[in-house]
Parts: C-alpha cells; structure tokens; sequence
C-alpha cells in the first residue's frame, strides 16, 4: 500500500492572566496591574511511509506581537531506531527536563511569564533547565526509543552565520550548541517516578576579545503517589568568565489535585555571589478544570530581590487550549 499525503491539523493555546501587584521598586518599571500573555498556534502534520517511518513536520507561530513570529519549527523522522529532527527547537538537554510540580506554570516559578517581570531588576527568568539561553537554535536532534522507561537525547546546533548559512541559525545566538539529556519515567511500587538530567554547551563569540563557552548542567526528581506529587531541581550555569561566579538555580514544590481541582506550594532561589544576586521566589497556586482544554488558575506570590524591589502579587489566569 502506498503511504498516505501528510495530513495536518491545527491546534494551540490562548493564555491570559491579570494580577495585582505590590511592587517597591523605585524605577518606572513598577506595576499596580499587570497583564501576562501566552497565545500560540500549532500546526502539526504527518504520515506513516510503507516501512512503518512516521514522517512529521511541527510549526509553531506566537500569536501575538513579538521579534520572533517563528517558535519550534521543524520536520522529523519517527521509528523503531527513535526520533530524528532537523530545524528550530529546544536543545535536547532542555527538553527532556523535569522541574519542581506546580499547579499551574503559567504563574509558576520556573517559567518566563512572571517571575522577575515586575521590578525590571533580573537580567534572566527563572529557570532549572539545561540550554535555557540558546532558545530554539537550528539544530539536528535525536531522541532515544523509550526502553523501560528510559530515553536520551542528544543535539547540535551550528554557529550561526558562519558554518550555517540559514538565516534561522543565527537563533544559536552566534556559536555552536552542544547539548545531552536523560530522563526515566516509571515506578517503584505505587509511587511513579521521574529523574532527569541535562548538559547545554554554547559557544559565546566575541569580536573585541576572546571568546568563551557557557555551559549548564541540570537534573530534578518528581515523585508522584494517590494524588500528591513532590519534587524539585537545580541548575548550574558557568558563564566561563575570569571573576564571575556560577549562577545557581533551584525550585521544589509539592501539589495535590483530586477530580478538577489541583493546588501547589512552591519555592525557589536564585543566587550568584559575584553579582550578589539572591532572588527567593515563594508561590501558592490553584488550579480548577472548567472542560476539555479549559483551565482557570488562581496565584499569591512574593519575589525577593538583593536590592530589595520585593513584589508581592495576586492574580487570576484562563488558559485554553485547542
């Protein structure tokens, strides 16, 4: 039998969130209202070939103003050897992440929505996952087949503009990207388990001086059992600059969600001594189930900062997805 044309659909998501907000910063920056937004359209496409090679293309566009319209864009081949990809997207180590369990990650820590937004003072969102900083580099990637739980994932991004002549390279950010990650997802009795682990190297080029490689090493473990999940991770970033200290990040959290309803306490940290940054971040978040793809999310939030722009904040989300 002949294999059939690629066939698409169309799916996505439209997050919104509206908060109150106690910010101290003394610059502009400051916020008594804030808006958050998260909308995205997905195209996905694929067919299965004669010798059973599931043949796929993933396009992502952001649904709202932004520098880079382009998101994960990229074509894959699929079959019993694993998962090959070639295009725009996350670096392996990234992906195959785990972090702390959070009701809701569209007002959660690790994630780019909301922590550090407020005072303007981060340079960085919060975040535990290795290659957080290459974006959605031109890479070719290969995933594991899963076997007994366990996958890995390797990829490689080019330097952009140089040894790459495509102009969605130079999403690498100049050098090249080399990146791992493992992860298991199982159990031990009734509990369900999840460790991972990451590795992201970046080549940072310079034209005034010599360069340099940063690179980030992460790993978290969630453990899941009648409904309560607990976990965290941690991430260490080594900017690989006389005098500058590693950046190092964790989160941890337990949940709880029974029929709708599921509701999280979080915590985490960010601190470099040479910059004397000392970021806490504390959350309690809810989340209520309201249909198929239909989430209303409520949140209380403090983010401490080292110069002391702390922001407490209250806020209520609608997430939809399609």
């Amino acid at each position: 039998m002949m294999a059939e044309p690629i066939s698409i659909s169309i799916g996505g998501n439209s997050h919104w969130g509206i908060a109150v907000v106690d910010n101290e910063a003394t610059s502009d920056a400051t916020d008594d209202v804030a808006f958050s937004n998260d909308v995205e359209l997905q195209i996905h496409g694929s067919t299965v070939l004669d010798s059973g090679v599931e043949v796929g293309i993933r396009i992502e566009i952001e649904g709202e103003e932004s520098t880079d319209q382009g998101d994960e864009t990229y074509m894959y081949l699929e079959g019993s050897f694993g998962t090959i990809r070639v295009g725009n997207d996350d670096a392996a180590g990234y992906q195959m992440g785990t972090a702390a369990p959070y009701a809701t990650y569209f007002y959660g820590i690790n994630t780019p929505y909301w922590v550090g937004t407020f005072s303007g003072s981060p340079s960085n969102w919060h975040s535990t996952f290795a290659g957080t900083n290459v974006g959605d580099s031109a890479s070719v990637m290969y995933f594991s087949p899963v076997i007994n739980g366990f996958q890995f994932g390797l990829s490689y991004a080019p330097e952009g503009g140089a040894e790459a002549r495509s102009g969605t390279a130079s999403l690498a950010k100049g050098g090249e990207v080399v990146s791992a990650g493992a992860r298991y997802d199982g159990a031990f009795g009734d509990a369900g388990v999840t460790i991972a682990g990451g590795y992201s190297s970046h080549d940072m080029e310079s034209d005034s001086g010599p360069g340099r490689t940063e690179s980030d090493m992460a790993g978290g473990v969630v453990v899941s059992m009648s409904g309560v999940s607990v976990g965290g991770s941690y991430r260490v970033t080594d900017p690989d600059v006389d005098g500058v200290d590693d950046v190092e990040q964790f989160d941890v959290g337990i949940s709880y969600g029974e029929g709708p309803w599921t509701i999280s306490l979080n915590y985490g940290e960010q601190t470099q001594d040479s910059s004397n940054t000392d970021n806490g971040y504390a959350r309690l978040l809810g989340n209520y189930n309201l249909g198929p793809g239909i989430n209303l999310a409520g949140a209380v939030g403090q983010d401490t900062f080292d110069n002391d722009e702390n922001t407490t904040f209250a806020g209520v989300a609608m997430a939809i997805s399609f």
